[in-house]
C-alpha cells in the first residue's frame, strides 16, 4: 500500500497535464467531449507506466536505448509534436455533434502516446522522482506492480480532472472561440515542437 501511494503521487507531482499532451488533451476534450479528452491523456500515461516499469524492475535495455539515442528520439518527437500543432491551428469550426460518434479512439490514444514515448525528458523526471522518493530497483514483484499501478492512477487523475473542466465548458464555445483556441493550443504545440528539435540538435 505504501508504494502505492508513493506512486500516485509520483503520478500527481510528475504527470501535471503541462506541455504538448495537456495542449492536445485540451484540443481533443474541446472537439469530441470527455472521452476523447481522457482517452488522449491516457496514452500519455501508458507511456509513463512504460518507463515507469524501467526504472521499477531494472529494465535498463529500454531506458539506455531511448538515453543513447535521444537526439534521434528528440528530433522525431518534436517533428510529430509540430505537426499535430500545424493540424489543430487549421480547424476552424465547431464539430457538429453527430461528429462525435466518428471518433478514431485509436488515433487519440496513439498520438498521445507517441510524444511521450518520444521524449527522453519522461524517462529521465522518473529516474529522479524514484531517487527523490527512496526507491531502489530491488523492489518485490509485488511492491513494484503498487508503484507502476499508482503511477497510473495519479497521472489519470490529472487527464479527468482537465478533461472534465474543459468540457463543462465546451457547450459555451463559439466558432469564433474555437478558431482562436486551436491558434493558441496549435501554436503552442509547434513552439513546443520546435524547442524540442533544438535541445535535441544541441
Amino acid at each position: 500500500m505504501s508504494y502505492l501511494l508513493r506512486g500516485i503521487f509520483i503520478g500527481l507531482i510528475f504527470g501535471v497535464p503541462a506541455g504538448a499532451i495537456g495542449a492536445l488533451t485540451v484540443q481533443r476534450s474541446m472537439e469530441r467531449g470527455f472521452l476523447a479528452g481522457v482517452i488522449t491523456g491516457a496514452g500519455s500515461s501508458v507511456a509513463d507506466v512504460l518507463y515507469g516499469c524501467a526504472g521499477v524492475f531494472g529494465i535498463s535495455v529500454i531506458s539506455d536505448f531511448m538515453l543513447a539515442h535521444q537526439k534521434v528520439t528528440g528530433i522525431a518527437g518534436g517533428i510529430f509534436i509540430t505537426v499535430l500543432g500545424v493540424v489543430i491551428g487549421r480547424k476552424k469550426n465547431v464539430p457538429q455533434a453527430e461528429a462525435g460518434n466518428q471518433t478514431k479512439w485509436y488515433v487519440c490514444f496513439s498520438s498521445s502516446f507517441v510524444v511521450a514515448v518520444m521524449n527522453p525528458a519522461t524517462i529521465l523526471s522518473f529516474l529522479a522522482a524514484f531517487a527523490a522518493f527512496q526507491i531502489g530497483e530491488d523492489l518485490r514483484w509485488m511492491q513494484g506492480m503498487g508503484l507502476i499501478a499508482g503511477i497510473f492512477t495519479g497521472t489519470m487523475c490529472w487527464w479527468c480532472a482537465l478533461s472534465g473542466i474543459v468540457t463543462v465548458f465546451r457547450k459555451r464555445v463559439t466558432d469564433r472561440i474555437y478558431l482562436w483556441l486551436n491558434r493558441i493550443l496549435g501554436g503552442l504545440m509547434v513552439l513546443l515542437g520546435v524547442v524540442t528539435i533544438f535541445r535535441a540538435i544541441v
